[in-house]
């Protein structure tokens, strides 16, 4: 078989590598207990999950280049190594400092080896289908929590919050070190093949490759970068808050809480999935803006409502989150070229780590300050008001006129 008919091979592997690395979906259930085992307030304990989220986006930056150096096999699997090594060092957490370099930095290390390149290496891997690629691989990751959520929370009861540490450090070492050696290069000549035999839609215009240093020149660059942070920013709220949200806003218990988690990953995930496939049909910005559009109404509808209908509120935004996260390759690839994809992407990717720090942090903030969630809610709305209007500035600009580098 030649390279094009084992890619779904090779992007099993990437698969599975990322669902052992969305431990952080399931960062919700940990929280109140941390609070306890710990004994720190809300504000303290979450900043642990904002400092896993700015590690994991920031590092790529300065590490992903290295992939080109020792393979993307090789980088993998030194991610994997501190991956696991951090979430083993976490079962020795006895105060907050210590958890925010283990689980904080350490973990977000492992993480900021695995997620980026693992999305830039799907995306190479279907030229042809970004979209749908970067959704599966995002719907994978994304569906962390589904798995490990529930397991966590079990255990927790039984052995202590601690221990769960060491018990995902054990499962992901069995799961990823085989996993890695699914993972192959994708040889030189790929695309141009692909695109020689017609099989990448012109429309994507993969024309101009640029290198990160050109990309940093565009204003197309800056503009993506601020796009992408409103529309994540979302999400990360609700994924980093929605047990303690389910807890105090519904009076629903911790078991009760952890099965909606578990049900916020899957529409997490399947949003991943079925945007990915939508943007490859109807455009990323289009697509954007639509979900812009239902995360500012389903915010105002949290500030209004509650039961059942404020459920469906916080299933429909876990859903606008996870098309937003699979946005974030197929438009770096469509803006910036497919050639240095890998070293690009990261940069891309620190708009992620900026929402880790608005999302998760706001909703902190005014949860301490106010007693509620309301404002933080009508805040996102806003904020998703403003994310409309800049990807329908970017929209009208790739309409108007190829992007061009700022002459310095």
């Amino acid at each position: 078989m030649n390279f094009e008919e084992k890619r779904w091979r090779y992007m099993a592997g990437a698969m599975l590598l990322a669902l052992c690395s969305g431990i952080g979906y399931a960062w919700s259930v940990f929280q109140k207990p941390l609070m306890e085992n710990l004994g720190c307030d809300l504000k303290s304990i979450s900043l642990t999950f904002t400092i896993q989220i700015l590690i994991s986006t920031i590092a790529p930056v300065f590490l992903g280049r290295f992939q080109n150096v020792i393979g993307v096999a090789n980088y993998l699997r030194i991610g994997i190594a501190v991956y696991v090594l951090g979430l083993f060092a976490t079962m020795f957490a006895g105060s907050i400092v210590y958890l925010y370099i283990v689980y904080g930095v350490v973990v977000g290390i492992g993480i900021a080896m695995l997620y980026p390149s693992l999305m830039a290496y799907s995306t190479s891997l279907f030229p042809d289908k970004t979209g749908l690629a970067s959704g599966i691989l995002a719907c994978s990751y994304g569906s962390g929590a589904i798995f490990w959520a529930p397991i966590a929370t079990f255990f927790m009861q039984r052995y202590g919050v601690l221990s769960v540490f060491g018990l995902f450090a054990a499962i992901f070492s069995v799961a990823m070190i085989p996993a890695s050696f699914l993972i192959k290069k994708v040889p030189d000549d790929f695309i141009a093949k692909m695109g020689k035999a017609g099989k990448i839609n012109t429309d994507n215009a993969f024309v101009t490759d640029y290198t990160w240093r050109e990309m940093l020149k565009t204003s197309t660059y800056y503009l993506l970068v601020m796009a992408l942070t409103l529309g994540t920013a979302a999400g990360l709220m609700i994924m980093g808050h929605a047990s303690t949200i389910l807890q105090e806003v519904l009076n629903f218990p911790a078991s009760k809480a952890a099965l909606l988690v578990g049900l916020f990953s899957i529409f997490n995930s399947l949003g991943r999935l079925i945007f990915g496939f939508v943007s490859d049909r109807f455009g990323r910005y289009n697509t954007m803006m639509f979900l812009f559009a239902v995360i500012g109404g389903a915010m105002l509808l949290l500030t209004k409502t509650s039961g059942i209908i404020f459920v469906v509120a916080l299933l429909v935004i876990s859903s606008c989150y996870g098309g937003f996260t699979s946005m974030f390759s197929p438009v770096c690839a469509e803006n910036f070229g497919l050639k240095n994809l890998a070293v690009n992407y990261p940069f891309l990717y620190v708009a992620y780590g900026l929402a880790g720090t608005i999302g998760p942090q706001l909703a902190a903030r005014i949860k301490t300050a106010s007693g509620g969630y309301d404002l933080a809610f009508f805040t996102v709305a806003v904020m998703s008001a403003v994310g409309f209007i800049v990807v329908l500035f970017l929209k009208a600009k790739k309409n108007a006129t190829k992007i061009k580098p700022i002459q310095c």
